[in-house]
């Protein structure tokens, strides 16, 4: 179920002022984030006491990833995380929080990895991070998940860095393809949010058509990873695709839609009209870029 109203865009946010460092912490409070500046570099944040909203705010700072937030709670955490910028956020808000996330459109050259841009973050029923629900005083985190049907051996399909490639072996993208028709839609997620990477010149075909049928998955989230890989190609059917997505039911779908609009004012104008605040916030802000 989506809550309606919940999101306020990083870009709001921006005009408030926040105090950043150690002696934006009294007491005991202290904070130590150490960083391979990049996006797809590793972040190592520990932070004892911090406000919910400072620990995003030093993902955004140090990511270069902007983030789309919920009205954050009051509450202080301590946290240890580590990796990169997309699993340092499930980490502080646990694995099974409902995210969208979107990377540049072209890689600067053709050997580079495409950055993460832009992260929302949808509400659970309950308004607080998984993490803090089941331990409100402390969460240590592990940025790490294991493949499915026991396949712990190999590296975890979350972040930035296992995602973000445009070549994949024909071993690893059959066994994506594979994946991408799990019972489970968190692994089809994952499964599809990797395809949608892959570059049109290595695909046969194969991997649009798993693209295409994923537009009907039963699931948001599957949806909205689908829309990316298809937008992103030089696709005929680019601008129907956006525009029936802007009739999705679920709010992480319509947004993926106006993310990947580009200029395409009719469909961004289109989107002012959508019920929830948050899909017509993001197409405003795009249409005034675009005037």
């Amino acid at each position: 179920m989506i809550f309606r109203g919940f999101l306020l865009l990083a870009a709001l946010l921006s005009g408030h002022a926040w105090a950043y460092g150690e002696e934006s912490f009294s007491g005991s409070d202290r904070k130590k984030i150490e960083e391979n500046p990049a996006n797809n570099g590793a972040l190592h944040l520990e932070v004892k006491q911090a406000p919910l909203a400072q620990i995003f705010k030093i993902i955004e700072d140090q990511s270069g990833v902007q983030l789309h937030i919920s009205s954050l709670s009051q509450r202080r955490v301590t946290a240890t995380c580590a990796g990169t910028a997309l699993e340092v956020l499930k980490c502080i808000l646990g694995k099974e929080a409902n995210l969208v996330y979107r990377y540049e459109d072209k890689p600067s050259d053709k050997n580079s990895k495409p950055l993460l841009r832009e992260v929302w973050v949808l509400n659970s029923a309950s308004g607080e991070p998984r993490s803090l629900r089941h331990n409100p005083d402390q969460a240590v985190c592990e940025a790490t998940e294991n493949f499915p049907d026991g396949q712990h051996g190999q590296q975890p399909l979350v972040g930035e860095e296992q995602q973000a490639f445009f070549h994949l072996e024909p071993e690893e993208m059959e066994r994506l393809m594979d994946l991408s028709q799990s019972s489970d839609p968190k692994w089809r997620k994952e499964a599809l949010s990797r395809l949608a990477l892959v570059a049109e010149d290595e695909d046969d075909g194969g991997v649009r058509k798993v693209l295409t049928e994923a537009l009907q998955d039963p699931s948001p989230a599957v949806r909205a990873q689908a829309i990316f890989g298809l937008t992103r190609r030089d696709d005929p059917e680019r601008e129907s695709v956006l525009r029936e997505a802007l009739h999705d039911s679920e709010v992480e779908v319509r947004l993926m839609a106006v993310s990947n609009a580009g200029e395409d004012r009719a469909l961004l104008e289109m989107a002012l009209h959508d019920e929830d605040r948050v899909v017509r916030d993001l197409a405003r802000m795009k249409l005034g870029k675009i005037e």
